[in-house]
């Protein structure tokens, strides 16, 4: 059974924890090795991890590996960084989380939870009490009335209480602010206000009260889902037909023009393009179609995308299994109009440089943490291949196919496949 074809191989893996770090350097050896900077493959190289990152990448035949190296034989087989999905609401999640890992994302970035549950994931993660990816998170998102309060939700009615909210969110030690659609229009200027003081990049909706270009301008530094069109606009994710009417401000040479504002402003894109295919299934075939035309403008503004999401409890009671989902996403990417290259760039590098861990994360590369997914076929000519996963590899300790296919082999054969959605997976389909 080959991993791309049981979707429940992702579907717990809950029962494959990674092996205990190894004493010795572990090499992979003539493996193709994808550079996603260049977008090129680099045939027959050798990569050396030890004690958590890479020690050496060059090619096989002159690598020194030593007598007593554990040799991952990779002929035939591809090596790509750790993905990331950059749009989660599982991050406190334990099985999400080993499911994600599994599926070959080596990093999250949660969009949305209760802070005290998301650091108690990251404490627990960074013990090695849970296995999965690295986690970064907001704690829960601002937002305005009418919307109400709730653990993953904070109401702020007034420019005083998002100064006061944006605090005590730092002090609790996110990474970032999430903001949402309904925040007055000084509130929101408050937050990105509070956030630039505290340190923190904000990031998130564009809210009803502030057009895409004014939140770029003012710092925003990721418009999640589609949000990055204008109000107005969104009539372009409307079937085409004599009824549509699209508005003057929405033609193409301004769609440009906003978009090279984002590009000059370092404002990311993070389209979760999939996620609407359960959000609003009838209306899915119009909305992609919508993408589609401006996949193109996007890629020539010079605008930098990320791959997320969504993944929530509520996306997988419909079918869309953590992990997979993230594939998923790359696909459609690809099918929108990007190259597999830029989008596996996305899913790697960009995440990376996006967080401020370019150094350290996001290329197979000397020096770099060790957070690799080794694969049976070329994502560059396939972005499908990255489903076809051999091994994960994190902070250089690995989890390999065979145990990952054999928890898969039980969760198929037990009473957590009763539902449609898992007993299509365990069919293959």
């Amino acid at each position: 059974m080959r991993f791309l074809n049981c979707a429940v191989c992702w579907v717990l893996a809950v029962a494959a924890p990674t092996s205990p770090p190894a004493p010795v350097r572990t090499a992979v050896t003539h493996v193709t090795v994808i550079d996603v900077r260049s977008g090129l493959a680099k045939p027959d190289m050798t990569a050396v991890l030890f004690q958590g990152r890479i020690e050496s990448v060059g090619p096989a035949a002159a690598a020194h590996v030593g007598r007593s190296a554990r040799i991952i034989d990779g002929r035939g087989r591809y090596l790509i960084p750790g993905l990331w999905d950059m749009h989660v609401h599982e991050g406190d999640n334990e099985r999400a989380l080993r499911l994600m890992l599994a599926a070959g994302i080596t990093g999250v970035r949660d969009m949305g939870s209760d802070v005290e549950k998301l650091r108690e994931a990251r404490r627990r993660l960074r013990t090695g009490e849970w296995t999965g990816p690295r986690l970064v998170f907001a704690g829960p998102m601002l937002e305005g009335p009418p919307s109400e309060a709730a653990s993953d939700t904070w109401i702020v009615r007034t420019p005083e209480e998002a100064t006061r909210a944006v605090k005590l969110l730092a002090s609790e030690g996110v990474d970032f602010i999430k903001v949402h659609d309904n925040l007055a229009r000084d509130t929101y200027r408050a937050i990105a206000d509070a956030a630039r003081t505290s340190g923190l990049p904000f990031a998130g909706h564009v809210s009803a009260s502030t057009t895409p270009l004014e939140a770029s301008n003012l710092g925003q530094k990721s418009i999640e889902h589609l949000e990055f069109v204008p109000q107005p606009c969104r009539v372009l994710f409307e079937p085409a037909g004599p009824a549509r009417s699209i508005p003057a401000e929405c033609d193409d040479t301004a769609l440009r023009a906003m978009l090279q504002a984002f590009a000059a402003n370092g404002t990311w894109l993070d389209p979760t393009i999939g996620s609407f295919r359960y959000f609003a299934p009838e209306q899915w075939p119009a909305i992609f179609a919508g993408f589609r035309a401006l996949a193109l403008p996007i890629r020539q503004s010079g605008v930098r995308i990320l791959t997320g999401t969504d993944q929530s409890g509520y996306l997988e009671d419909k079918g869309d299994i953590p992990g997979r989902s993230l594939h998923d996403e790359l696909a459609l990417l690809v099918e929108a109009g990007f190259t597999p290259a830029e989008v596996l760039r996305a899913a790697t590098l960009n995440a990376a440089v996006f967080l401020g861990l370019g150094d350290s994360l996001g290329t197979v590369e000397a020096g770099k943490v060790a957070n690799l997914v080794l694969l049976e076929a070329n994502p560059l000519q396939d972005i499908r291949n990255t489903r076809r996963i051999v091994a994960v590899i994190v902070e250089g300790r690995v989890v390999g196919r065979s145990t990952v296919v054999q928890n898969a082999r039980r969760y198929c054969r037990g009473t957590g496949a009763s539902a449609p959605s898992a007993r299509a997976a365990c069919n293959g389909q």
